[in-house]
């Protein structure tokens, strides 16, 4: 009898966002700054991709690009099969909405809502029903490690804690793409430590993909990309754990 080989083809997974040739620029004055210079890239789903830099290199620029934040001045944005820049603001608004989470450097709480009720608010705009959207909050505070903290409101939570309830308001929503600008400058090394260690199970769990950018050294060894920017431009694209190291043509 002949033994029959089946070959295994593994069918590269198309990116769920890619940048092409984007430029964006502001101007204050007669002072124009050119913040991004014809950049170019695509971004891989279900991975954690860190972007860093220095200050003043355009990640956050680039951050708020990618996730519909602001508008290019040329270029294309793509995210989930959609350009970006061919959506009107309702559009836009229901994107984000729909299929995009954030995380800031400052939190963007609400003083006066409790850690459940924080999460609950967006999942609310989503049609979700009442009962659903307080399942969703609590799970997702759980996730976090903050079931104990839940009727807590900011005053009353560490920096750390509540950039866990921010991560547990975008978990909530299951989102495809989750943007995190800067999310451990703001904390003690502890802390910063926790946080990497959530999103980066985030997306090894959820299969959400996520996209950081910060100058924290400590998310390179949790990233599975690494892309160095600096005056606009990406630099480098790495790999850290298959140790693959690309130069980006200026």
């Amino acid at each position: 009898m002949n033994a029959v080989t089946h070959a295994t083809t593994t069918t590269p997974r198309a990116p769920i966002l890619r940048a092409d040739k984007v430029c964006k620029a502001f101007a204050s004055g007669k002072l124009h700054t050119q913040v991004l210079n014809g950049l170019s890239l695509s971004i891989d789903p279900g991975e954690l991709t860190l972007i860093s830099g220095p200050s003043g290199c355009g990640k956050s620029t680039l951050l708020a690009i990618l996730s519909g934040l602001q508008k290019v001045d040329s270029g294309h944005v793509h995210a989930l099969g959609s350009e970006l820049g061919q959506l009107d603001l309702r559009a836009l608004e229901h994107f984000r909405l729909q299929h995009t989470g954030f995380v800031f450097q400052g939190f963007n709480l609400f003083p006066a809502l409790t850690a459940l009720e924080q999460v609950e608010l967006p999942l609310n705009h989503m049609g979700l029903s009442k009962q659903e959207a307080r399942e969703r909050a609590r799970r997702s505070l759980e996730e976090v490690g903050l079931a104990h903290r839940i009727r807590l409101r900011p005053s009353e939570l560490s920096g750390g804690e509540k950039q866990r309830v921010a991560i547990a308001r975008a978990l909530a929503k299951e989102p495809e793409l989750l943007f995190a600008d800067e999310p451990t400058s703001a904390l003690d090394a502890a802390n910063g430590q926790t946080i990497i260690d959530i999103l980066h199970t985030i997306a090894r769990t959820h299969g959400t993909t996520v996209l950081c950018v910060s100058h924290d050294p400590r998310l390179v060894a949790h990233a599975d990309r690494v892309l160095a920017m600096e005056d606009g431009r990406i630099l480098s694209d790495r790999r850290p754990d298959a140790g693959a190291f690309k130069e980006t043509p200026p």
